[in-house]
């Protein structure tokens, strides 16, 4: 077939309406269809009591380690498992007032630390302060 050199070439125009609509609908699908969980702030004080803002002795700290892969935290070279509800309330009433304060060895997770965090506070625990649970590795 002769090829017809009179007739200039078509271009095809691509019109961007059809994208745009296209997209707005996915726009709207997706924001409709999402849900929003607002923010949930823990508090930690590191080292203020709540009613006083003045810094507690040491004395009155208990310091919990959780040492990674272990569902036991330890106290004062004790191991108490996480499951142990009625040791837990005991640690919690002999230091009423006091500080819990939660020191993570590397490696723990975020998930276990609030797990603990949240078995102190339902046992009564009034302060609970979270130490060196995100620290920098130290640069040498």
């Amino acid at each position: 077939m002769p090829l017809n050199l009179s007739q200039p070439k078509r271009k095809n125009a691509i019109s961007l309406t059809p994208l745009i609509d296209v997209v707005f609908i996915l726009l709207l699908f997706f924001m409709l269809t999402s849900s929003f969980v607002p923010w949930r702030i823990v508090d930690t004080p590191l080292s203020m009591t709540p009613d006083t803002q003045k810094p507690v002795e040491e004395k009155d700290n208990l310091i919990l380690t959780l040492k990674q892969n272990d569902d036991q935290v330890w106290v004062e070279g004790q191991a108490v498992s996480f499951s142990d509800q009625s040791r837990l309330q005991t640690l919690v009433a002999d230091h009423n007032g006091g500080i819990f304060v939660i020191k993570a060895e590397e490696g723990v997770t975020l998930q276990t630390l609030m797990h603990l965090a949240d078995r102190l506070k339902l046992n009564g625990a009034k302060t609970v302060s979270i130490a060196n649970a995100f620290a920098m590795p130290e640069t040498k």
